[in-house]
């Protein structure tokens, strides 16, 4: 069981079913709701009324670049790593040995275990930019060239 858990901690299941960018292509997610039912406090005040759509956009100073690649691509390792730094960019694998590469690149890397983030911003290809672009989020899926540059 030891051997098992250390097993995925080093290489989580990849995110199945992404491709690599074969051309450019740029959508805007909006992360939106729309209640379905009143929204009431621990004193049954309500505080939302159901039909209200909310924007947490308008509510979160996050905005950090996101960029997912696959791990075992070392021209995506390159891309995410040549623009940015930890506090204004999330290296976030689909596929590879986050433990490794935080090794080897000193930098930390996340892994979007149960592809979360791949199905909220409906992502089909990596590499892949996720930014605010208020009051929505941008997705970029980036054709890359050797050595982690960006084919036109």
């Amino acid at each position: 069981m030891q051997d098992t858990t250390r097993a995925y901690v080093n290489r989580p299941r990849p995110v199945p079913g992404l491709g690599k960018a074969e051309e450019y292509s740029i959508w805007e997610v909006d992360l939106s709701i729309t209640l379905t039912e009143d929204l009431v406090d621990h004193q049954g005040v309500v505080f939302a009324r159901a039909g209200t759509v909310v924007n947490p956009m308008a509510y979160s100073r996050f905005n950090k670049r996101i960029v997912l690649i696959d791990g075992d691509d070392p021209d995506q390792v390159s891309f995410a790593l040549s623009d940015g730094d930890e506090l204004n960019t999330l290296l976030v694998l689909v596929n590879g040995d986050p433990l490794g590469l935080m090794r080897e690149h000193g930098r930390r890397f996340y892994f979007d275990q149960d592809a979360v983030l791949v199905n909220r911003f409906g992502i089909q290809n990596v590499p892949a930019v996720v930014q605010r672009a208020d009051p929505l989020m941008q997705v970029e899926e980036i054709a890359l060239g050797k050595n982690g540059e960006v084919r036109q």
